[in-house]
């Protein structure tokens, strides 16, 4: 989706080419791949009287998400479209950016499991008396160590849908959508079944009942919440027409603070752990022999 959204964005957006010739280029490019195809089918589709929307919904050739067909079928409305895949771009590169960062943060947990391996093979192969169930259950632990630390990180790097979800919102309501019609978007972007996407739910019933904000958004029961920060924040810094993007902003900044918290500890920890390891084995396993040899 990113790739054709990138090629889209240049051709219909910067270059001012019109969809349909936009569309037409990126399936005559040279390179055949998923969004080679998915470009001549949905030109095809619009070609044949189809909405862009639906052209997307029948696409094979890539599996563009309800999110994202959803925000088209509101700009085909405003008649914003280009607007939608500027944001539209930003978002995915905000989900490949999260996804990098998973993968580069996941170097050190690898690094010290496969040295733990490597360690306790060392010890099987080049100590006779070792104990291999007591080598298993330290590498065991420090495995499980690395998958927890792992799983932590994926929870801080992963994607903010909080933050994506009411940057959508502020989005919207800028371009003049109803905010019902906003926050039913926030609710496919978060996850229907997610807590934020209960969330949206719940607020969008009860907004449809005339209630505030931040009662909406069950905020003031929940004094401690980042989301009552944010409210409260966006509320002091004046204008509401607003009110979305400053609190989108807020969680950004408040997401961006732990990501940075997490990086500069990431390295230390491991290492600390890698020692600790280091350590209990040298301490378990060598230092018999290093005894033995000291008293012959």
């Amino acid at each position: 989706m990113l790739e054709f959204t990138r090629m889209l964005y240049e051709l219909f957006v910067l270059q001012g080419i019109t969809l349909s010739k936009s569309l037409l280029i990126m399936s005559s490019k040279p390179k055949k791949d998923a969004v080679n195809k998915a470009s001549g089918m949905i030109y095809c589709a619009l070609e044949n009287g189809s909405f862009f929307s639906n052209a997307l919904k029948s696409c094979s050739a890539i599996n563009f998400d309800d999110v994202y067909i959803s925000f088209i079928c509101i700009a085909e409305k405003n008649g914003d479209l280009k607007t939608a895949l500027s944001y539209l771009k930003q978002k995915l590169e905000r989900e490949k950016e999260c996804k990098k960062k998973i993968v580069e943060a996941s170097i050190y947990p690898v690094f010290v499991i496969l040295l733990a391996i490597s360690a306790s093979i060392f010890i099987g192969v080049y100590t006779k008396n070792a104990d291999i169930q007591l080598l298993a259950k330290y590498v065991s632990v420090l495995i499980l160590v690395c998958f927890a630390m792992y799983f932590s990180i994926v929870k801080v790097f992963r994607e903010n849908c909080l933050y994506e979800a009411f940057s959508a919102v502020d989005f919207l309501v800028g371009k003049g959508i109803e905010l019902s019609e906003a926050v039913e978007c926030a609710i496919q972007i978060a996850g229907p079944s997610t807590k934020t996407g209960r969330m949206f739910e719940n607020a969008k019933i009860n907004l449809s009942y005339g209630m505030d904000l931040q009662t909406a958004f069950n905020c003031k029961k929940n004094a401690n919440s980042k989301l009552s920060e944010a409210f409260y924040y966006a509320d002091i810094g004046g204008s509401r027409n607003d009110l979305f993007g400053k609190i989108a902003a807020y969680l950004k900044t408040e997401k961006d603070r732990q990501r940075t918290i997490c990086l500069a500890l990431i390295e230390p920890f491991f290492i600390v752990i890698t020692g600790i390891f280091i350590l209990a084995i040298l301490m378990t396993f060598f230092m018999p022999l290093i005894n033995e040899v000291g008293f012959i």
